[in-house]
């Protein structure tokens, strides 16, 4: 009987992972490369913002949609801990901020075949402490005006560690030469106030960054 048990457990597994590789959608880094289904991320560098002195952490996470037909996404995420600031997510095309605890769904956006999104996740510290978010991926299927959930995928959790509370002291962060806002016309505003706005970062390496941002 055990090794009928044992034969069993084992089968289920096997479909389990069947069925994640089955999923559309996987979580890549910046690189393109798959971060695995349970991938836990330590983030410990940061930004600064030289306009509002605001502290960045961001995730450089993406979304790939492996498939071979557009697929409507979307996610829940658990705010597990958060000792001060924001956490925000744009993905997968409204920016959300929060800054208590607890389990939140985005909204939905389709990505087309071989699509690479740009999550646009990141916590914004107000001081030292953590904050650990765990991340699902969800497809939707659309029934006339109505999104209804279609499948669970993947999940990551997401620990970021500012200053020296947690696993120890943060990385430097990346040198900013300079940060430009623009509205979502695309017009460039010099001085941005409260709404959503394309951000964008320029290093001192030659690099720059893009993002969508809520400021308040």
């Amino acid at each position: 009987m055990k090794k009928i048990i044992t034969l069993c457990m084992c089968l289920f597994a096997g479909l389990a992972i069947q069925a994640q590789s089955d999923f559309p959608l996987q979580f890549v880094d910046k690189d393109g490369q798959v971060i695995p289904d349970g991938t836990e991320l330590d983030i410990t560098e940061f930004e600064e913002d030289e306009l509002f002195g605001d502290i960045l952490m961001p995730t450089d996470v993406s979304v790939k949609n492996n498939s071979g037909g557009a697929v409507y996404v979307g996610g829940t995420y658990t705010v597990k801990s958060i000792d001060n600031g924001w956490f925000q997510t744009c993905f997968p095309s409204v920016c959300m901020r929060k800054n208590a605890t607890g389990t939140y769904t985005t909204g939905t956006d389709a990505i087309l075949p071989g699509q690479i999104r740009d999550m646009q996740t990141e916590w914004f510290p107000e001081g030292e402490g953590t904050c650990i978010v765990t991340y699902q991926l969800q497809t939707y299927r659309k029934v006339g005006n109505n999104y209804m959930l279609d499948g669970d995928g993947p999940t990551i959790t997401l620990n970021f560690y500012y200053g020296t509370t947690g696993i120890g002291s943060a990385k430097a962060g990346r040198k900013v030469c300079s940060v430009t806002y623009y509205d979502l016309s695309g017009q460039k505003t010099d001085r941005p106030s409260h709404g959503v706005y394309m951000k964008k970062t320029t290093y001192a390496d030659g690099t720059s960054t893009v993002r969508k941002c809520v400021l308040h």
